[in-house]
């Protein structure tokens, strides 16, 4: 009796092997697989280094940083490196930026020079703080990487 019920044990996980390993290989079968993408390098190196790499810490485009924190936001901004400044349509959100000290953008060191108006709280948008418009800024360097 125990040597039956030991062969019927067997029997049922051999099934359910047989069962699980059926299933699978249907899965497979009826997958619509892309060997293209699956075999592209790309993909590999892309998923690679995307995933490697996703610690490093990044700059905003769209912002100003001061003491490696971000100052303020801007929009519209036109570059002149000839005559080494930068016209930026609006500074907002610049509550915590010093206008005396040296900032960065991007790649470059500023010195804020002028702006056409300065408003500490707009009614019209007061989720953007302070807000500078048509603000003139001196490239003074290129900003040293990390």
């Amino acid at each position: 009796m125990f040597d039956l019920l030991q062969v019927a044990a067997k029997l049922i996980i051999i099934a359910g092997v047989m069962l699980f390993a059926l299933f699978a290989s249907l899965r497979v079968w009826r997958a619509d697989l892309d060997l293209r993408q699956l075999l592209s390098p790309r993909r590999a190196v892309k998923r690679s280094v995307g995933e490697s790499l996703s610690w490093l810490p990044t700059r905003e485009k769209d912002a100003l940083y001061q003491h490696d924190k971000v100052a303020a936001r801007i929009a519209g901004a036109q570059v002149d490196e000839e005559q080494r400044q930068i016209l930026f349509d609006e500074i907002y959100e610049s509550d915590a930026l010093d206008l005396g000290s040296e900032f960065e953008f991007q790649k470059w060191k500023l010195r804020f020079q002028s702006a056409d108006t300065m408003t500490m709280l707009n009614a019209a948008a007061p989720h953007k703080g302070r807000t500078i418009t048509k603000a003139t800024c001196k490239i003074t360097g290129d900003r040293r990487p990390m």
